[in-house]
């Protein structure tokens, strides 16, 4: 690609250089995603308990159940280096998470429960993963500040 070369009124040319403009939009590029965090779970409307508790649960998450303030279920899991998110109904609850445990590496799930959902339907929740076959059940906090 020949840029033209721009006339000027004093006689004199004008070239229009590319580099430095290449430069600057790649330094922009490298520092957002630099200073971008994501965030796993900004998807789901979650305001997670509070502890004082720090955080033990290994950073690979398989198998991830989320539940927002209206009850709805979501299941989150990485299975083959694969990334996938489902709303599910608790009438097909057993059937899917044991599929998806089965497929997993690790049999444990986390549960990442609003905190204004009353505690019977959580440990119902519960009662329905260890159903559906995990072998441990891990509960999702944010660390008190």
């Amino acid at each position: 690609m020949k840029l033209e070369r721009i006339k000027r009124r004093s006689g004199g040319s004008l070239i229009l250089e590319m580099t430095p403009l290449i430069d600057v939009v790649f330094l922009l590029l490298i520092f957002f995603m630099l200073a971008t965090s994501f965030d796993e779970s900004t998807a789901f409307k979650i305001e997670l308990p509070k502890t004082t508790v720090q955080k033990t649960v290994k950073a690979v998450k398989e198998v991830q159940i989320f539940i927002d303030k209206d009850k709805n279920i979501f299941l989150k899991y990485n299975i083959n280096s694969k990334v996938n998110q489902e709303k599910i109904e608790e009438k097909n609850f057993v059937a899917i998470l044991s599929d998806k445990i089965k497929e997993s590496e690790d049999k444990s799930v986390i549960i990442s429960a609003d905190k204004t959902i009353d505690y019977g339907y959580v440990v119902g929740i519960m009662g329905l993963i260890k159903e559906s076959g995990a072998e441990a059940i891990n509960i999702d906090t944010v660390i008190k500040r």
